[in-house]
């Protein structure tokens, strides 16, 4: 069977994204065969792209980490899934028998891989992926809608609840509000109760960032943030900080916080290597948890949340999959507010 795919023979710019027809692959035992019907655009996609994920791709390569859609075949010994399921890869190919899995913590696999980096990902009508790595999609979630929300809100879900431990009443601030999981983090901050202050680097995205339920909207490339924040805390500043971008704006962020601060990092593609004032970081007890793998359990809350209706996921736009090359340029660009998502079937 053939089918379309974006296949990565050279690391490069958008230039490289180019259609082509391939062989589906087939699953083996163990495997499941997903027609892919809604695929993510990530930033770690363009790292891919570029060669600066850190990871080594053998080529041709198929990118993408998330994806939707129905069991197209099952491999010998699949249990639970069966040809016409509603499912969704999850992008954290784990082992299932480390020490780490075992003790529910697939999300720091020790032989763990990453679909789309370590294996052919979703930028294709087909992706083949072990059945243990596939969750079933809730009822009356669609495949878009599941897509925009599976890795953007289980990372944000992450962050926020599990390592950040957000409470009732507490004030979180969240970092480029305008991303996929700055968007989601604003919701799922509302939804825990807290106050969130969100940062952007445009003015153009504060109502957008007000309509998902900030409280307060700051930009980054015109403000002082931690002035900023203690100014509308009273002086006291944050409890919890979401922050994806590293860099700068990790020094803002830290200066934001509270005593007892609770600092949370998922991404670092403003700057990798940051210096930090070590005496206002003991002196504060700051504490920061580096996360962004989210477990399938996690997925699992979240779609159920966008599901029930409590969590809405923000799509900026929808492209056919042979214009990936446009995605990632406006991805680059920063000038968009939410998800992108690819459709392998439009012409």
């Amino acid at each position: 069977m053939e089918m379309q795919a974006i296949l990565l023979r050279e690391y490069g710019g958008i230039e490289t994204l180019k259609l082509e027809t391939t062989t589906a692959p087939e699953p083996g035992p163990g495997e499941i065969l997903i027609r892919n019907h809604a695929i993510g655009v990530n930033h770690c996609d363009t790292d891919v792209r570029r060669g600066l994920f850190g990871v080594g791709q053998t080529f041709p390569h198929v990118m993408g980490v998330d994806s939707a859609g129905v069991v197209e075949a099952v491999g010998p010994g699949v249990i639970g899934f069966k040809v016409g399921d509603r499912v969704s890869p999850h992008f954290l190919l784990t082992c299932g028998t480390c020490r780490n899995c075992i003790r529910g913590k697939e999300n720091i696999c020790l032989n763990g891989g990453v679909l789309g980096v370590t294996s052919w990902g979703t930028y294709a009508q087909f992706t083949k992926i072990p059945a243990h790595n596939v969750i079933h999609l809730p009822d009356g979630l669609g495949f878009a809608e599941a897509v925009a929300a599976q890795t953007a809100f289980a990372t944000a879900w992450e962050a926020l609840i599990e390592e950040g431990r957000l409470q009732v009443g507490e004030t979180v601030m969240i970092n480029a509000a305008g991303s996929g999981v700055g968007s989601a983090g604003i919701q799922i901050a509302k939804l825990a109760g807290a106050r969130v202050i969100a940062t952007t680097g445009s003015d153009a995205k504060f109502a957008a960032a007000r309509d998902l339920g900030a409280d307060e909207v700051l930009n980054y490339s015109t403000t002082d943030i931690p002035k900023a924040v203690h100014d509308l805390t009273d002086g006291i500043g944050v409890d919890v900080v979401l922050d994806m971008v590293g860099g700068e704006r990790l020094i803002d962020s830290i200066g934001a916080l509270a005593q007892g601060g609770r600092l949370v990092t998922v991404g670092a593609h403003a700057g990798e290597k940051v210096e930090i004032d070590m005496i206002e970081f003991f002196r504060k007890h700051i504490s920061m948890h580096g996360c962004g793998r989210s477990t399938k359990a996690i997925v699992q809350t979240v779609l159920g949340l966008v599901a029930e209706g409590k969590l809405k996921p923000v799509i900026h736009r929808q492209f056919p999959l042979a214009e990936a090359g446009e995605a990632h340029r406006v991805m680059e660009s920063r000038n968009f507010f939410g998800r992108m998502i690819l459709d392998p079937w439009a012409s």
